[in-house]
């Protein structure tokens, strides 16, 4: 499994779902959130669980309001105990943004706390400079 899990049998983050990824999806996790260009293609009936595609380009940052919005959908789906798995290509800078920023408002951290947090389970995450001045912007919006 390339997965790491970062609530234990809550939520997980990787990169590109391989053929060898599906049987773990299919057993254990109830809502995707692909932030990769390309849609995922489960290969067996996805029906009665939640997948959301959230494309981001990795040279251009989004919004603060993506940023809000789909950490308010990431929540509700930890809210109401989907089993989520948060996947970009190769899981390092996208991911990386967005489960800095879950770990911002999920655990009321400073940027680089929440970084250093999510680095002790996955020590490759790097978001990008641009994505980590949204991150400040993020803090700066939370009031940490």
């Amino acid at each position: 499994m390339n997965f790491v899990e970062m609530v234990p049998k809550r939520l997980y983050i990787g990169g590109k779902i391989s053929s060898s990824d599906w049987d773990f999806v299919q057993n254990n996790i109830t809502a995707i959130v692909n932030l990769r260009t390309k849609p995922d293609q489960p290969p067996f009936d996805f029906s009665g669980r939640v997948m959301i595609w959230a494309p981001l380009n990795v040279r251009v940052a989004p919004t603060l309001e993506w940023v809000l919005r789909l950490m308010k959908q990431v929540n509700h789906l930890f809210e109401v105990n989907h089993r989520i798995l948060i996947h970009d290509t190769i899981g390092k800078e996208r991911l990386g943004f967005v489960i800095t920023a879950f770990y911002m408002q999920r655990y009321r951290l400073k940027r680089d706390q929440a970084l250093r947090k999510v680095r002790q389970l996955k020590s490759d995450i790097k978001p990008p400079a641009d994505y980590m001045k949204l991150l400040l912007q993020y803090e700066t919006y939370l009031g940490h």
